[in-house]
């Protein structure tokens, strides 16, 4: 089981004062960090620039998040490029892992379309690099080549109402003969209305330990005893966001994710999960805060104020200096959290602190964009409320800032609570 929280990780010690933790660590040799995009990971951002160009321009984004809108046409083009196969192998249809160059495309897409980089996430990340991940031989054939061509979408169904995967579970998947029977409800489940299959964690034996008794289950979307219902929501129109209960729903034992040797290894398998959510949510946030940057500083360019462009004043100019410097910290943290994945080490503390950074940048960008926008900023004719409302929906919709803060400072070690995934 791949460990995705510690390494040895050196600590130097003050006299009266906490450890510190050193950003830049030793690696083997061979592991040098290189944080420049491959000429292969350029070509698919050139590719999906063009694509948003050319197929999703601000008013086909505008209309689709004004109506609330699937985004399926888009995917299915998207698929066409391919690029749902970057984290599938080319025995499966696809190319090989890569984290970054997924990451590259979620964050172009965001920047327009929110809505359609949470779908893309759902074939190539909550599908293609779980499945690849953990999956078995069986489970690889039989979902990444559809994966690959953008055919099924995958979402998590980890949060419960009175509970998150940190503490405790109370979802149960009981074994039947030759089945899972699975009952309880899940939370905030994104695009669940739209999934073709929800990775769902749940209790598989209640007489142990929760870090003993816990395993992702492969739940068809379509299964009698699957009940779906839409939340509505500020944010992320387009992008459902829904609540799942699940009564007496049979799950073949096969479609226990990495089959029925991974019975109840669902704790050290969350790790990973969770930590590619972080990523995930990070490239959601950065790709909000570059789109909100861009759409303001082109603003900032043709309003004419006193006889020239306020992006002529020095402090319009302060203001898109700040974004830009904690958009690019951002990128950087991102990037790294993507490379040590894609190289097979611990990245879990790198990924929760891209998410904090990203996520809380996107709100700020979104806001100083509506600032600069003035009266027009308010109004519901311009994009500054768009990216307003989507970037809310990262840092105080599922997950506060203080919640995110909490969880950096346990993977740090400073504070674990007895039954928490991030001990």
């Amino acid at each position: 089981m791949r460990d995705v929280w510690s390494r040895n990780t050196r600590i130097t010690y003050r006299l009266g004062s906490w450890p510190r933790v050193r950003l830049f660590e030793y690696r083997p040799e061979g592991s040098e960090m290189d944080f420049g995009l491959t000429d292969e990971q350029g070509f698919i951002q050139e590719t999906i620039r063009k694509f948003m160009a050319r197929e999703c321009p601000r008013e086909v984004a505008r209309d689709l998040d004004d109506r609330g809108r699937f985004p399926g046409k888009l995917l299915r083009a998207i698929a066409e490029l391919g690029l749902c196969a970057l984290n599938a192998s080319e025995e499966y249809g696809g190319g090989d892992k890569d984290l970054l160059g997924s990451i590259v495309v979620v964050e172009e897409l965001s920047a327009m379309c929110p809505p359609l980089a949470a779908a893309f996430s759902g074939v190539t990340l909550r599908g293609g690099r779980i499945i690849a991940e953990f999956g078995n031989d069986d489970q690889k054939r039989r979902f990444l080549p559809a994966i690959a061509q953008g055919a099924l979408l995958f979402t998590y169904a980890l949060i419960e109402p009175v509970t998150d995967v940190s503490s405790d579970i109370k979802t149960t998947a009981m074994y039947e003969d030759g089945a899972f029977v699975l009952n309880g409800s899940k939370s905030f489940v994104g695009l669940a209305s739209r999934a073709n299959y929800i990775l769902t964690l749940a209790r598989t034996d209640q007489a142990v330990d929760i870090k003993q008794g816990l395993a992702f289950l492969l739940v068809d979307a379509a299964a009698p005893g699957v009940q779906i219902r839409e939340i509505e929501k500020v944010g992320y129109r387009g992008a459902s966001l829904c609540e799942v209960l699940l009564n007496n729903v049979a799950v073949p034992e096969d479609d226990l994710l990495g089959g029925v040797g991974q019975l109840n290894r669902g704790w050290e398998q969350s790790a990973f999960v969770l930590a590619l959510e972080q990523i995930e949510a990070a490239a959601f946030g950065l790709g909000i805060a570059q789109g909100a940057y861009d759409y303001g500083a082109a603003y900032a360019r043709e309003r004419v104020q006193f006889g020239q462009p306020i992006a002529q004043f020095e402090a319009i100019q302060h203001m898109f200096v700040d974004m830009a410097v904690a958009i690019r910290a951002s990128r950087l943290l991102l990037y790294q959290a993507c490379w040590l994945c894609d190289q097979g080490l611990p990245f879990a503390v790198e990924a929760a602190v891209a998410q904090l950074s990203a996520t809380e940048i996107a709100r700020k960008a979104a806001l100083q964009c509506l600032h600069i926008l003035g009266g027009y900023g308010y109004t519901m004719e311009y994009d500054a409320q768009r990216y307003v409302r989507d970037s809310l929906g990262l840092l105080d919709g599922i997950e506060t800032a203080e919640f995110l803060k909490s969880r950096v400072g346990a993977l740090l070690g400073l504070s674990v609570a007895p039954d928490s995934v991030y001990a």
